[in-house]
């Protein structure tokens, strides 16, 4: 039961994106999150062979999203609006839980630095950068 990405741009993309966009309440997640659903089903829709939604689809997915430069905020942006297609997809009997659960933890690599705040004794406050290395 995989068939779910195979659903063109219409009415019943825009049911599939509701059940979303309804379970949000900030109008701008809700922007975001339609942004990225609309780009996921764009990279989804130039795969070939056309891939099933699957915690393997997401993680490729993923992976172009890094190799277009996206930071990590931006990319978990993205794979936050799949997952929960996915769950609200399970919820309303559009997709296999098993597939659900399994795109659910579909994470994003955490690349690039980490950046905090600390004090020091002189100064007061200082920023400390550590890098971090790809999970």
């Amino acid at each position: 039961m995989t068939d779910l990405i195979v659903v063109p741009q219409t009415n019943q993309w825009s049911r599939l994106k509701a059940l979303v966009l309804d379970s949000v309440s900030s109008p701008i997640t809700k922007r975001v999150y339609n942004l990225g659903l609309d780009e996921f089903f764009a990279w989804l829709s130039i795969q070939e062979p056309r891939p099933g939604f699957t915690k393997a689809t997401v993680s490729a997915w993923r992976v172009a999203l890094e190799a277009r430069g996206l930071g990590s905020v931006s990319i978990n942006v993205r794979i936050t609006a799949v997952r929960k297609l996915a769950a609200e997809a399970a919820d309303n009997g559009l997709l296999a839980p098993e597939l659900a659960a399994g795109i659910a933890q579909t994470t994003e690599r955490h690349l690039g630095t980490n950046q905090d705040l600390v004090h020091t004794p002189n100064d007061g406050i200082k920023l400390r950068v550590a890098v971090r290395c790809a999970v």
